[in-house]
């Protein structure tokens, strides 16, 4: 009976055993999940901060260019507005009408020049309007990116710190339940001894009665021969 009793304690220990390790497992294989997750998030991130900064270089190299057609479009103009400076302080004493509808005449050169810069006028301005327009645009982008890449640091930042809470939950259960497997391996190994005991000793006893019983038959035979006789 101590025997059957003892038995099925040790199934039932080692059947929480089973399901404290089986428990263990599933943790640490949810856990393992959670972070290959944070790691590929945090890869894929980092793709895209090197894709920006990349765009980056790139819009810069395109700013310094319109900056540098600008300026050389200034110079232009400003080459012209002296040229015709000097040709007016020239042609300013000259004020017959004949020699003015002349071709090669100052007067014509003169108006041809004042044509040909509200002309270089018209293009840098549109050239100005053109670099300002994408200078705002890139500005906004870049200003829209670096905003966006704050609060995704922040979000980032914030998931990181709750990870590390629930992994810290989760070691706590683990380590919990890495105590109470522990615990259960020594009650297991409690239980076998004591049953092991248990045997030993019912063995004891029943080796005792068989000796004590082939002892006592002898006497009785014996004892049945001194009656006959």
């Amino acid at each position: 009976m101590d025997c059957f009793v003892g038995k099925k304690k040790s199934d039932q220990c080692e059947k929480g055993l089973r399901g404290l390790t089986e428990k263990v497992r599933l943790f640490q294989e949810e856990m393992e999940a959670m972070m290959y997750e944070r790691e590929k998030e945090t890869r894929a991130y980092e793709i895209d901060m090197m894709v920006f900064a990349f765009k980056e270089a790139e819009w810069e190299q395109e700013r310094k260019k319109l900056k540098e057609e600008l300026k050389r479009l200034r110079k232009a103009v400003e080459e012209k507005d002296e040229r015709i400076r000097v040709m007016e302080d020239r042609s300013e004493g000259e004020k017959s009408e004949k020699n003015g509808e002349f071709l090669g005449t100052p007067s014509f050169l003169v108006e041809q020049m004042r044509e040909e810069r509200v002309w270089r006028d018209e293009a840098v301005d549109k050239w100005k309007k053109l670099y300002l327009a994408i200078k705002a645009e890139l500005d906004d982008l870049i200003q829209s990116t670096h905003r966006e890449d704050g609060l995704y640091r922040r979000a980032e930042e914030d998931m990181i710190e709750e990870l590390k809470m629930e992994v810290k939950a989760k070691e706590g259960c683990i380590k919990e339940l890495k105590a109470r497997l522990v615990f259960v391996e020594n009650e297991e190994y409690s239980r076998a001894r004591e049953v092991d005991i248990l045997r030993q000793s019912l063995k004891i006893m029943s080796s005792r009665k068989a000796s004590s019983f082939s002892l006592s038959k002898p006497n009785s035979a014996l004892l049945k021969q001194a009656r006959k006789a």
